[in-house]
């Protein structure tokens, strides 16, 4: 197996922090929570005829806007390697017993399809393999096209720095772990190469994003945990089944520590990569096997 360490380039520019302009109104939002409170307790509370919520006993105890946060990557994988391959050329001429290139001599193998000369080749070869996709931040399902989707329709601004008034729960992925799982994925698409020259991974974007929802916790009488409604801020689409976090972001996140983590990416994420290319030498096995 060819070994070589693989690079890590991020640029400056690819990091950047957005938030989602809320599109929606707070109050029509808890109006639409407050109908469907009774809805905030699971589908076993909701179906059980001796004891389900009813209107007097569920209140609502908490709302807030909160900004959800997830992460949007663009990444390239770049390989120049060389591979070694055997090419079957066919020979038209019925009288040919062998075949010399430059000095060098090749026989003629013949069968009832007819007859072939097998040629040793070095293949200089270059692959670029394309990585694009939405990640959440607390590690929930999101569609991989949520930030394209969403850009498309909403507004967005960008911002350099994040802090306790903007109520953003604390992400479960961090920036340097979404940048690891990227690699990864990158790294799982299979090389056959006898050498390899260059193995670069370019991180072109690398966003936070942020977007607005508003959770309303509503409290049953006879239950024994709360029940959270969320809407979301932007589509307006309401979630029963939703979660209050109280894990939010207390210390300013900003840009420039963003940078500052993608300055140290080669360093960190290349020590103990040289086998993690996938590069796959069967083919130079093979080779080795015929001459």
């Amino acid at each position: 197996m060819s070994k070589m360490q693989q690079t890590i380039i991020m640029d400056d520019k690819a990091s950047k922090i957005f938030i989602f302009e809320q599109v929606h109104d707070f109050k029509a939002a808890q109006k639409k929570a407050e109908e469907k409170k009774l809805n905030a307790f699971g589908k076993m509370a909701k179906f059980n005829i001796l004891n389900r919520p009813k209107v007097g006993t569920v209140h609502l105890v908490q709302k807030e806007v909160r900004l959800e946060p997830f992460w949007y990557i663009e990444a390239n994988k770049v390989v120049d390697y060389d591979h070694h391959s055997i090419y079957q050329v066919d020979v038209p001429n019925a009288y040919v017993q062998s075949i010399e290139i430059e000095g060098q001599s090749y026989k003629v193998a013949r069968n009832d399809d007819g007859a072939s000369v097998s040629l040793s080749a070095l293949e200089k070869c270059y692959r670029k393999i394309y990585y694009k996709t939405s990640i959440d931040g607390l590690k929930r399902y999101v569609y991989p096209d949520a930030f394209i989707k969403y850009s498309e329709k909403f507004k967005l601004n960008e911002i350099r720095a994040i802090d306790d008034s903007h109520n953003m729960i604390q992400p479960k992925l961090s920036q340097i772990e979404v940048i690891k799982q990227a690699r990864d994925v990158l790294n799982k698409e299979i090389i056959n190469a006898h050498e390899v020259h260059q193995n670069v991974i370019t991180f072109d974007k690398v966003y936070l994003c942020l977007v607005p929802i508003f959770a309303f916790k509503f409290e049953w009488e006879t239950g024994d945990e709360p029940g959270v409604i969320e809407v979301n801020g932007l589509t307006g689409k309401l979630k029963e089944n939703g979660e209050w976090y109280d894990d939010k972001v207390t210390q300013s996140f900003t840009r420039e520590m963003m940078i500052e983590t993608s300055s140290n990416l080669d360093s960190e994420l290349t020590i103990q990569d040289m086998e993690a290319n996938k590069i796959d030498n069967n083919d130079n096995n093979n080779y080795n096997d015929n001459h």
